[in-house]
């Protein structure tokens, strides 16, 4: 998902979270309860075997849960400021903030081998790749236009 200020100077691009970490912990109990009663009465019925993977099923759950909710906040910005333009990018446990003056910064977008594109923002020799998690090609070529646009006016 990207998001777009009102007058331009900013551009954020982060995960569409669907799911609120209150909503996280519900669906897990709601899955653990149901996975468990299901496992319980197979059990009963003889087939013992059943618990121990049913087990193994949640804690699988509860781990891919986990990773999501610690990646809930994940985001990387590019906001033009002045005669700076800073990009961040932040994933749980990293933060890199990059800044280039306007003036000197390039906006580049490049075709890969497998049919994506990718955004390049640098200049003296040094970039950065901007929104290759968090956005569709569509919107990259979109975000590539309006930053050449941006830079251009000081």
């Amino acid at each position: 998902m990207t998001v777009f200020s009102a007058d331009g100077n900013i551009i954020v691009a982060k995960p569409n979270n669907s799911l609120t970490p209150k909503g996280l912990a519900w669906l897990f109990i709601s899955i653990a309860i149901i996975t468990m009663t299901i496992a319980l009465g197979v059990t009963l019925s003889g087939a013992w075997l059943v618990l121990p993977f049913a087990g193994f099923e949640v804690l699988a759950f509860a781990y891919a849960l986990h990773h999501v909710y610690l990646h809930y906040g994940d985001f990387e910005r590019v906001t033009l400021v002045g005669n700076e333009v800073v990009v961040e990018k932040h994933s749980y446990k990293n933060s890199e903030k990059f800044t280039f003056q306007r003036y000197w910064a390039k906006v580049s977008l490049r075709n890969s081998t497998d049919g994506t594109c990718s955004i390049f923002i640098g200049s003296h020799g040094k970039e950065v790749e901007f929104g290759t998690r968090y956005m569709d090609n569509d919107q990259r070529i979109t975000v590539a236009r309006q930053l050449k646009q941006q830079l251009k006016i000081v």
